[in-house]
């Protein structure tokens, strides 16, 4: 995934772009404290609701208290922590294969949110996931980074959790409150995510071939495609696009619609010409989930679905270089 300011030489999309590091990051020793409670939700996975279940024992083993509050009652969620204060609030999610479906993730994403706008100060939010090395769940790191902006009071974390693992562990990490926000374990070891800006060096070969652009940035990705030696580029939208010296179609529709998406591949392979690079920079610039989902998230779902005979020699995802904000940070999270 790149970001940054359109039309820098070479790739129009970036000059930087993110890296995370996965040093060992062993829990301070700490001192006994006194017993607390925790306040467990979950979505409708049963493999949630298990997982809670083993959560709960292991925490009343060290001495704390469960409390769990059932999903139709997180209206009365406010005063349930009022009258019962806990050491965080922990959410639990399923298995992530039942969320690599677009729509899958982001009804658990919306649950997730109906949590997180239910909580005041003073409670940390911590999500628990379960991923085995799966991708199905790594767009809540983009919750996570949002809501260190928005809702620094939560001091919400993800918390990945070896299925194989002792849950003693990650009573402990419950426990540590330590400041990390993004979390591994595997093998009873843990791990802590590090981020960093480093300059986007890669190179993205142009050369003869068909290329499938969606995303209002096409007119600029296609000049760059054409400067590299595209023989053909095709592009979403509704503007017709001349680039001289190319052939250059464009097919109208919603990349999120049924059937545009093979359109596109179809337009760009057709007499026998290989498709070379898909470069996907669809964006709705809005807040609400759905809106934003809808083009970067499902859009990317049919192409990676239209190209499964004829996939392409590279991918390129380019996501808004703009302030942190919940709806687009998690699609590109997703897209990661």
């Amino acid at each position: 995934m790149v970001t940054g300011p359109a039309l820098s030489p070479g790739v129009p999309f970036a000059t930087s772009s993110s890296e995370v590091s996965w040093p060992e990051a062993p829990l301070p020793l700490a001192s006994p404290s006194p017993p607390g409670a925790w306040l467990l939700l979950t979505d409708e996975h049963p493999a949630a609701l298990g997982r809670a279940v083993a959560l709960a024992l292991a925490l009343a083993a060290a001495g704390d208290d469960a409390l769990s509050l059932p999903r139709d009652d997180l209206d009365e969620l406010p005063g349930f922590l009022a009258e019962r204060p806990v050491r965080g609030v922990v959410f639990l999610t399923g298995a992530p294969y039942a969320y690599h479906d677009p729509e899958a993730a982001q009804e658990l994403l919306l649950s997730v949110l109906e949590v997180v706008a239910r909580l005041g100060p003073g409670v940390r939010f911590h999500l628990l996931t379960q991923s085995g090395g799966e991708p199905g769940l790594l767009f809540l790191r983009g919750l996570v980074r949002v809501l260190a902006v928005e809702r620094p009071e939560l001091r919400a974390s993800l918390v990945d959790f070896d299925a194989r693992a002792d849950l003693g562990f990650l009573v402990r990490e419950l426990r540590a409150d330590t400041p990390d926000d993004d979390v591994r374990w595997q093998h009873e070891v843990r791990y802590a995510a590090r981020p960093a800006r480093v300059p986007f060096a890669a190179e993205v070969p142009g050369g003869p071939g068909a290329y499938v652009v969606t995303g209002g940035r096409g007119p600029a990705v296609a000049r760059w495609l054409a400067a590299t030696g595209a023989t053909r580029i095709v592009l979403s939208g509704r503007s017709q696009v001349v680039v001289p010296g190319v052939d250059t179609v464009v097919v109208p529709g919603d990349i999120a619609a049924p059937g545009v998406a093979d359109r596109l591949v179809a337009a760009a392979t057709a007499d026998g010409l290989p498709l070379r690079g898909m470069v996907h920079a669809a964006e709705a610039l809005a807040d609400d989930v759905e809106t934003v989902w809808r083009p970067q998230v499902l859009g990317a779902c049919r192409l990676h679905e239209a190209t499964a005979g004829s996939p392409p020699d590279w991918w390129l995802l380019a996501s808004s270089p703009a302030p942190p904000r919940l709806a687009p940070a998690t699609a590109a999270a997703w897209l990661d």
